[in-house]
């Protein structure tokens, strides 16, 4: 398995339902990434700010570490676990 880590800005469709957030999909660059699954997902504070984090698996079975950092309001494509 290859790690790559890149945090770099994505843009993300995610669900803010009850208080959770469940990211459904996510596009880099001009290609788009359809989420299958949520693998895991965890909570970071930086200071008074919240970090939201996520593995999620795609089609492929990549898994992808993505985080919403309310700082600045923008999500990040933190890794790539492929296989």
């Amino acid at each position: 398995m290859q790690v790559v880590e890149l945090h770099e800005a994505v843009k993300v469709r995610a669900d803010f339902q009850g208080g959770r957030i469940r990211p459904l999909m996510f596009r880099r660059g001009e290609r788009v990434y359809p989420i299958r699954r949520v693998n895991t997902s965890w909570e970071d504070r930086e200071g008074k700010h919240m970090n939201y984090f996520f593995a999620v698996s795609i089609g492929s079975g990549d898994v992808y570490q993505l985080s919403l950092r309310t700082g600045d309001m923008i999500w990040y494509l933190e890794s790539i676990m492929m296989e």
